[in-house]
This record gives C-alpha cells, sequence and structure tokens, in this order.
C-alpha cells in the first residue's frame, strides 16, 4: 500500500491596512470549515490586533494552527535589517525586543508590548510554535531569538527539499512550493509534481491578494510612509471568480485526502533526520533568503553573510 504524501495548507496573514482583507480571512475560514480541511495560518502581530476586534474569526481559528509571521512583516527596519549588525549576540538581542513589541506601522519603533506575546495571548492556551518569515526573509539570529520565544518549526528556508530536518532545536520544513493560485492546468501540474516528489508538500496563498489587485504592502517599498493607504480592490466579479477557483481546489484536496493520497493533518513532529550541509549549500540558502530584502526593499547586507556562517559553524569549514 503506498503511504500517502503529507501536504500543508498555509495562509500568510499579514494585511492590517485593507479592510477587505478581514473579509477574505473570513471566507477561506467558512470554506475550509465546509470541507473539513486542516491548515496553519501564520499571523502578524498587527494581524493579531486587527484580528483582536473580531471574535467569530478568533473562534473559527482555535480550530486551526496558528503560526507567527513576525511583529511587523515591511515596516522599516525589516528583519534583515535590524540584523544587520556586526555582532551575532547584538542581533538576536534586537529580535527579542522587537518580537516581543508592538511596532509603529509608520516610524518602526517598538511602542508596546505585542508581537509575539499579542498573538500567544489572544489564542492561549494555544501554543505558537511556529514561525515563517516575510517573504521567506529569515536570519539566522532572528530565528534563534525565536527559538527562546517558543518557535519550534520553521517554514522560511530552502535546507530541505522533501520532509522535515532537525538542526539546533529547530525543525525546519520544506520551502512552499506557490504563493499564488490562478487554478489553471499548469498550476495543477506543478502541485501534483510536489505531492508526487515530496515527502511534505508545503502550499502557501495569501487572503489579501482573491480581494486586492496589488500586494498590500506595496506602501513600505521605498520606505516607510507617512499615512497608510489602501490597495485598490479589485471588482466584485473578479473576487467571487478568484473565491470560485480556491473552492474548486479545496475540494480536489479534499478528494485526494478522503481518497487517502494525501494527509492534511497540520500537526507537528519534531524531525528526526538531522540537517547534512556544507558551506555551498550554506551559501545557496543565504542567496535565497535575502532575495526578498534586495528585490523588494533594495536592502543589501552587510554582516548578514556572516550570521549565517556563526549559526552554521559547524559544518562551514567543510
Amino acid at each position: 500500500m503506498i503511504k500517502p504524501r503529507k501536504f500543508l495548507l498555509t495562509f500568510d496573514v499579514e494585511d492590517f491596512i485593507n479592510p477587505n482583507a478581514i473579509s477574505a480571512l473570513h471566507r477561506i475560514l467558512e470554506i475550509l470549515q465546509k470541507y473539513k480541511l486542516k491548515a496553519i495560518f501564520f499571523i502578524t502581530g498587527h494581524m493579531a490586533e486587527k484580528i483582536s476586534n473580531y471574535p467569530q474569526i478568533i473562534e473559527m481559528l482555535r480550530n486551526r494552527e496558528v503560526g507567527y509571521h513576525s511583529s511587523s512583516h515591511s515596516v522599516h527596519p525589516i528583519i534583515p535589517e535590524y540584523t544587520d549588525v556586526k555582532v551575532y549576540k547584538k542581533a538576536y538581542e534586537i529580535s527579542i525586543q522587537r518580537e516581543t513589541s508592538h511596532i509603529s506601522p509608520l516610524t518602526g519603533k517598538p511602542e508596546k508590548e505585542g508581537g509575539i506575546h499579542f498573538l500567544q495571548d489572544l489564542f492561549h492556551p494555544k501554543k505558537i510554535r511556529a514561525f515563517r518569515a516575510p517573504g521567506m526573509c529569515w536570519t539566522p539570529p532572528h530565528l534563534e531569538a525565536l527559538n527562546s520565544l517558543g518557535i519550534k518549526y520553521d517554514f522560511s528556508t530552502n535546507l530541505t527539499f522533501s520532509g522535515p530536518v532537525l538542526f539546533k532545536g529547530i525543525t525546519f520544513y520544506p520551502y512552499t512550493v506557490t504563493q499564488q493560485w490562478n487554478g489553471t492546468t499548469y498550476d495543477y501540474e506543478c502541485l501534483l509534481s510536489s505531492i508526487l516528489r515530496h515527502e511534505v508538500t508545503v502550499f502557501d496563498l495569501h487572503p489579501t491578494l482573491l480581494v486586492n489587485q496589488i500586494e498590500w504592502d506595496s506602501v513600505y517599498y521605498k520606505g516607510n510612509p507617512k499615512t497608510l493607504s489602501t490597495a485598490p480592490r479589485r471588482p466584485a466579479k473578479e473576487t467571487a471568480f478568484l473565491f470560485n477557483k480556491f473552492e474548486i481546489l479545496i475540494k480536489r484536496i479534499n478528494f485526494l485526502r478522503k481518497a487517502k493520497l494525501i494527509e492534511t493533518n497540520a500537526l507537528f513532529n519534531t524531525s528526526n533526520k538531522k540537517l547534512n550541509t556544507n558551506k555551498e549549500q550554506v551559501n545557496r540558502c543565504y542567496e535565497t533568503s535575502m532575495q526578498w530584502s534586495r528585490k523588494r526593499f533594495n536592502y543589501n547586507p552587510k554582516f548578514i553573510r556572516n550570521h549565517f556562517y556563526e549559526f552554521f559553524n559547524r559544518v562551514t569549514s567543510r
């Protein structure tokens, strides 16, 4: 008998600016509930504060796995900016401060307690154990800081191709397959190919893109704005069409689950497989991790490559 492949459906809940992002999240939760599918929702500190005003959404999320998506996502300084200091320990300390704080969306300064603490309090007694970095742009001192705050599972790196691996007390999951879904034949071919080739397939979607024409955080591409402006909405018919395609996708995933070809249980297990890598792979991981920072924000770090070497100090001499 063929062992079913594991399929993890995930969502990045990060758009705290556009009001329709809440309605998109609510609709997705309703569809998942209709087909009884599990999913992981990675929520930012800003978005946690916003959804705290929506008790129905909070209640629906209590039946899902909730992960962390950083305190402020695209507000400057972003993760590679504030961890780009020479001393690794200093980058770690800065990360602790920012990830346990509410960050001003205009100045980027910590103002009060928030971040992962707010998310943990909002869903208590559920434990927040998983993390995905904005833009998959992670840095080692930042991740180790989150590890000390309870994060045990990371969904940000390309350290593993097929299944989760363990390193320094953190289980790293494979890179996501896609971050946008158009429901084309090509999309389904890519999805099926991933399921066949990988022990674990991680599928990622952004609710805000179902209702808005552009990325919500484009207001931050050239620095922190003076005011928060909303994105242009999609026409109602276009949004309805995209949600219809999304529901068709969920129906097909549900079919594969019922046929026992995939497992969609979102519960985490610490991997027994140890990470085995070398300096070339560490460099490749660093380059992949910094793509979002460079392409979206034109920021090229000075010290973070050395942080990667320090984090992987047992393998970089090979």
